[in-house]
């Protein structure tokens, strides 16, 4: 049965909760069976791809979020690929590469090399979506 509440009470009562502490995020998990197993030319791959980088990223450069555009970008140039433009997807993925090399250290080397890797299975993948059938 519906429950009248007055205006005031709902915003004391909001008050009074604590905010959710924020969880730090897990250490990527990468390996080479989660990468090679995938079609990067359609949009599963493709997804799983900027997820991952978004897990690498978010966890080594978790202070700076200016890889976030980059990375919506990477992923709207391919899902919108088309081979007679397809110098967008090579400068958004070239965008995030240039900003994930500027942030690697000796001590997230191995993952942001695989997040690169992931960026060029992504642009170089749709070349066979527009190759014509034998």
């Amino acid at each position: 049965m519906p429950h009248v509440v007055s205006l005031d009470a709902y915003r004391a009562h909001r008050q009074t909760l604590a905010p959710a502490p924020e969880v730090p995020p897990k250490r990527p998990v990468i390996n080479d069976g989660q990468i090679f197993a995938r079609n990067y030319s359609d949009p599963e791959g493709l997804v799983f791809a900027v997820l991952k980088i978004r897990e690498v990223l978010r966890y080594h450069m978790r202070d700076d979020d200016g890889w976030q555009p980059l990375a919506l970008a990477m992923l709207d140039a391919a899902y919108h690929f088309e081979a007679a433009r397809s110098e967008a997807l090579a400068d958004a993925c070239r965008a995030l590469k240039d900003y994930m090399l500027a942030g690697m250290t000796p001590d997230n080397a191995s993952d942001m090399t695989a997040a690169l890797l992931l960026c060029d299975l992504i642009e170089k993948s749709p070349a066979r979506r527009s190759a014509p059938d034998i």
